[in-house]
């Protein structure tokens, strides 16, 4: 037999039985979406996705990306800390990065986030309201807004010049205090843990905003609790992202849409 002709049967036949192989070492949805990934001193699992963590293995709104250890999600325009979870629960407890180290932001965003995707339970959480470029000759202030000079606080956003600002108890701003305070050029609304609800000075103020708030997250809670239950992880469909998928060992998938299962092998 030609020389040459044999080594080109031998290189053949040696890639069709190591392709096999190969393929078998492919990483499976259900081998990678079981590692959960680490960012700071927490570990995060379903819905939260990102670093080695691919989409498919979490819901395509709880992309993580990790800063200098710190876990950080972001929630419409705002990026949030992530200061702990609970998977049991499905609670997470978030603080705003941009008040974090700084109550005078670039930027002024009120709290917000999605609603299908928190259920509104605020753990007794209070707002506070952040007035911002208020005027200097506010006369009636100290005496509508007893301790006023106590919740002032010096902010110059954006290089406007008025630094005069405030902060305040939102359940406690009445008519009188508000009409006052609609002469400030801007305010923002931020949740506090209830615990630190009772904000008496600029020292209070940062210590609730770092210690943060809680959020019950919607993310298909019961689907997921039931994959876990049969042995499965959780994820989303490669294709559809917004839909639900649990990853079997076995290589196949139940798929949820709309409450329905269907089994995909």
């Amino acid at each position: 037999m030609n020389p040459h002709l044999l080594i080109a049967i031998t290189v053949v036949l040696a890639t069709l039985i190591h392709f096999p192989a190969l393929r078998c070492q492919e990483p499976r949805p259900y081998d990678i979406c079981r590692e959960s990934i680490e960012c700071g001193d927490i570990d995060f699992e379903y819905p939260f996705w990102g670093l080695t963590r691919p989409v498919y293995c979490g819901h395509p709104d709880f992309q993580l990306t990790c800063q200098s250890d710190v876990p950080v999600l972001a929630l419409g325009p705002v990026n949030y800390r992530v200061l702990d979870t609970d998977l049991t629960t499905h609670t997470i407890t978030i603080a705003r990065n941009d008040l974090w180290s700084n109550i005078c932001p670039q930027y002024l965003h009120n709290t917000t986030y999605n609603s299908t995707l928190f259920d509104g339970n605020n753990f007794g959480q209070e707002n506070v309201s952040l007035y911002y470029g208020c005027q200097d000759n506010i006369p009636s202030l100290p005496v509508m807004w007893p301790l006023a000079e106590t919740f002032r606080f010096d902010c110059d956003v954006n290089g406007t010049g008025r630094t005069d600002s405030y902060f305040y108890r939102t359940s406690l701003v009445v008519q009188n205090i508000a009409n006052v305070l609609v002469k400030c050029d801007n305010h923002i609304t931020v949740p506090v843990d209830g615990s630190y609800a009772n904000i008496g000075s600029e020292n209070d103020l940062r210590s609730g905003l770092q210690a943060g708030f809680k959020l019950r997250w919607m993310a298909n809670n019961d689907e997921c609790d039931r994959c876990v239950r049969a042995d499965g992880q959780c994820g989303s469909n490669s294709t559809l992202p917004e839909l639900f998928a649990c990853y079997h060992s076995e290589g196949g998938k139940w798929f949820s849409y709309l409450g329905l299962i269907h089994l995909w092998v």
